[in-house]
């Protein structure tokens, strides 16, 4: 399952506007995504408490509630490296279960993190450094 270039780009955009809104925060909220990357989306807070089969539930029901036909995939946005974890790896699951649910085309599941983007599906990954402002002495 490759990548595209419209959904990388959507996925580079995503990620600048998550930099940007997190600031100088450290710790960040986990949030899970499904829509458009850059677009519209449904977003919901990470509950370690849910299980495989709520999981699933959720994502299917955030999928009815998308108004768009636009290319959709899930996401995950946290603080921390850019590694997954069981909480990624339970959600991209979910997500792969709610679109199959739909009979829709699962273009993958990413974990974005102010470093970054991973697919979680094939383990490919995009890191990103923000560009570095040089102050002149006048």
């Amino acid at each position: 399952m490759d990548t595209t270039p419209l959904l990388t780009d959507l996925l580079r955009a995503e990620l600048c506007a998550f930099v940007a809104a997190a600031g100088t925060r450290r710790v960040l909220p986990v949030r899970i995504h499904l829509g458009t990357p850059g677009g519209s989306r449904l977003a919901i807070p990470h509950d370690p408490s849910y299980d495989a089969g709520l999981r699933a539930d959720l994502t299917e029901r955030m999928l009815d509630g998308l108004d768009s036909a636009d290319l959709r995939c899930g996401w995950i946005t946290r603080s921390g490296p850019l590694e997954p974890g069981d909480a990624e790896f339970g959600w991209s699951a979910a997500a792969r279960e709610a679109f199959a649910r739909h009979a829709l085309d699962y273009p993958g599941f990413f974990l974005i993190t102010r470093h970054g983007w991973r697919d979680l599906e094939t383990g490919a990954a995009v890191h990103w450094q923000p560009p570095r402002v040089r102050w002149r002495a006048a």
